[in-house]
């Protein structure tokens, strides 16, 4: 998949200069744009991977590739925009009417390239629809995790299958799709695994990530937390006290090394990390199953690292 996003870029930027033709709204979504560029493109070069790996050929793809990415910034900068716990972003540094115009306009923009894509009117439709039922159900998954009221394992599992892990299906399937003219259901499967895998990875990290985006301090609900509140020492009561919102910020923040003790004596990163490493293991056993070859096999185990 040599060029991928380079070729992804492109789609991307000739989008934006094609639809956003107000000077502004075009420059502040083309900073937005730039910032994204600096990741992976996970979203994107997983379309691509599966439309070639399902026998798909052409650059029609990279179209497509770049409307799942746009979507996933429109999303990504929704998030950020309701939770405020990220402000490093550029579009967390503009006007927030800004920032959700451009989210509008890109998640609107993400429909419209898929659209006009040069695959049959017939699949570039299915994959439209396809889009919006997971961006539908993402958004169902946010008000979840925006209502912060989970309670148990089983409801932090399936907030995520809705959410993050749900975009990871959109995704794959739609690459898939686009090949194929079919939905398979074994694809969605092994991308939610990894989807929830990534996903509490990233709760891991963020347990303890005092800088910035720090779920102890947001109480957030969490695999890691939750497991946290169930596990907590006698005597340490003042954490669920904290959670529990009985408790202030400035009134705990001094203690952040006896956090972290208790973190690790309550084993809560060997739990989660046991739990994360069961969804990615699932996720290769399925991809195992599928039958690809080898040179796709491969890639699709690279991407999830």
């Amino acid at each position: 998949m040599d060029g991928c996003a380079e070729m992804i870029e492109l789609e991307i930027r000739a989008g934006l200069r094609s639809f956003f033709t107000v000077p502004h709204l075009l420059e502040q979504g083309t900073a937005c744009v730039e910032e994204k560029l600096r990741e992976s493109l996970l979203f994107s070069r997983m379309t691509v991977l599966h439309y070639r790996a399902f026998g798909g050929s052409g650059k029609a793809i990279y179209r497509a590739a770049a409307a799942v990415e746009l979507m996933i910034l429109s999303l990504d900068i929704i998030d950020d925009l309701q939770d405020k716990d990220n402000k490093e972003t550029v579009w967390s540094r503009m006007s927030p009417e800004i920032a959700l115009n451009i989210a509008l306009g890109l998640l609107t923009l993400s429909q419209q390239m898929l659209l006009t894509s040069d695959f049959p009117e017939e699949r570039a439709s299915d994959a439209a629809r396809l889009m919006n039922e997971q961006v539908l159900s993402a958004i169902n998954g946010q008000t979840t995790d925006l209502l912060n009221d989970i309670e148990s394992e089983e409801e932090y599992i399936e907030m995520v299958r809705q959410k993050s892990a749900g975009l990871l299906v959109a995704a794959c399937m739609i690459g898939t799709l686009l090949a194929t003219g079919e939905i398979h259901e074994e694809v969605r499967k092994y991308a939610e695994e990894l989807g929830i895998a990534a996903q509490m990875k990233n709760d891991i990290r963020d347990l303890l990530n005092w800088d910035n985006k720090n779920d102890f301090w947001n109480r957030k609900k969490t695999l890691p937390t939750l497991y946290l509140l169930q596990s907590i020492p006698e005597g340490e009561g003042w954490i669920t006290d904290y959670f529990e919102a009985r408790l202030e910020l400035e009134e705990v923040a001094h203690r952040k090394e006896e956090i972290e003790r208790i973190i690790e004596q309550s084993g809560t990163f060997l739990y989660s990390s046991i739990r994360m490493r069961t969804h990615y293991y699932n996720y290769l056993d399925l991809v195992g199953k599928l039958g690809l070859a080898p040179v796709w096999q491969e890639q699709m185990l690279a991407m999830a690292d």
